[in-house]
């Protein structure tokens, strides 16, 4: 009898041991955590007060060089392959724009509007009885065939119109390319294969997964049985009595404690049982054994079972604090270091990126003025590109607006 007493008495306090080191982990972690969203805050702000200013400023320089460059399409000195280096300046641009998590949208707008307006403009210069040179049809018939993977033809007629309007070839290629991709989803595959494979995956996975079911199934059951156990029924009149504001006559902590006692009040109507064991833990530290009283080992399971839990949720807040897509997880991956160093390094090397951008956005704003310039400049992007984007068929939906104007 007393053997039986003695390993009762190490059985719990094994697992007081267990529940205080789960305890630990618990508090060490969501110290961890604490202090990892303060430093994503003051990251956050010393952002909002020192580099957000200087991105809308590029943001906005970038805009300004955008229409400066626009204000140059309606030139007639340009030749095909300056303008179309010139319109894939622009478009670049925009694009870089469309994507800015600092832009100001309203600005974006009207860039684009101009942009937009001067292309609608330009292909109504066309006449829609101008007839095309040979060779222009047979560059736009090689393009299409390129486009189209060799999959579809098109008459001169149909060739001729593509070039008057280019949102016509682009609309058709949209449709094109969906229906390929529809295609894709819909190809036909053997059925009895397919599902005689989907058949032998089941029999490999079911067994398992039954049985990560059923522990699962019993796990929540066993947890609900806690909900509704004697024993924490008992923890939370224990801390009832030790939180109940009407014991107290201390004003301001009679105020704390009503606070108090409404969590616990929730948390038992919510069938909350981590809070009750995270309350019973805090307000009543020197009375923890009382929760392995008894030799209900499975419902001692359960309560460990929920700080392993609180364990993973812990780490999973982390993760998402410093992973999410919000801006603030943005900042802190952009420039955040494994010290504080390292930190102030990303933040300088960004900085003077920022500003090297500003210097050239205001060279070409101010400084560029006339077409001869600017198509030395073009000669210079043409030529670091080494060869014409079309030469490698490298075509795409934005690429397309420009090619006849």
């Amino acid at each position: 009898m007393l053997t039986q007493v003695e390993k009762t008495q190490k059985a719990s306090e094994k697992t007081d041991s267990l529940f205080t080191k789960k305890w630990q982990e618990i508090e060490k972690k969501q110290k961890r955590n604490a202090n990892v969203q303060k430093k994503i805050d003051t990251l956050y702000q010393f952002f909002q007060d020192n580099i957000l200013p200087e991105e809308q400023e590029v943001s906005a320089l970038l805009a300004q060089e955008t229409q400066h460059l626009i204000s140059f399409l309606p030139k007639k000195s340009f030749t095909q392959w300056q303008r179309e280096e010139l319109q894939s300046w622009i478009e670049n641009n925009l694009s870089t724009l469309s994507q800015h998590p600092f832009v100001d949208r309203t600005l974006f707008d009207k860039v684009s509007q101009e942009y937009n307006d001067f292309l609608v403009g330009y292909a109504k210069k066309i006449n829609k009885d101008h007839d095309f040179e040979p060779e222009e049809i047979d560059y736009m018939c090689s393009m299409a065939d390129e486009m189209f993977n060799g999959e579809k033809e098109f008459t001169d007629e149909e060739l001729r119109t593509f070039m008057r309007d280019p949102s016509i070839f682009q609309q058709t290629l949209r449709e094109f390319l969906a229906k390929k991709a529809q295609e894709k989803e819909d190809i036909d595959f053997d059925e009895d294969e397919f599902f005689q494979e989907q058949k032998e995956e089941e029999f490999y996975s079911n067994g398992s997964q039954r049985y990560q079911d059923q522990q699962r199934a019993k796990k929540q059951e066993k947890l609900k049985s806690l909900f509704n156990s004697s024993k924490l029924n008992k923890f939370y009149k224990i801390l009832a009595n030790r939180l109940h504001p009407d014991k107290e006559t201390n004003e301001h902590l009679k105020a704390e404690k009503s606070e108090l006692m409404a969590k616990l009040v929730a948390a038992k109507k919510n069938k909350d049982a981590f809070t009750i064991i995270t309350m019973f833990h805090q307000f009543m530290p020197n009375s923890e054994h009382i929760l392995f009283e008894g030799d209900d080992t499975e419902l001692t399971q359960a309560l460990i079972g929920l700080l392993n839990e609180k364990l993973h949720q812990l780490d999973k807040e982390n993760q998402e604090n410093k992973c999410d897509d919000g801006m603030k997880s943005m900042v802190w991956q952009r420039f955040s270091g494994r010290s504080k160093k390292a930190q102030q390094e990303n933040i300088d090397i960004h900085m003077a990126d920022l500003e090297d951008d500003k210097i050239r956005f205001n060279y070409y704003i101010q400084e560029v003025k006339t077409v001869k310039l600017l198509k030395e400049i073009l000669s210079e992007r043409y030529d670091e590109r080494n060869e014409n984007m079309f030469t490698q068929g490298d075509f795409s939906l934005d690429d397309l607006a420009d090619l006849f104007r």
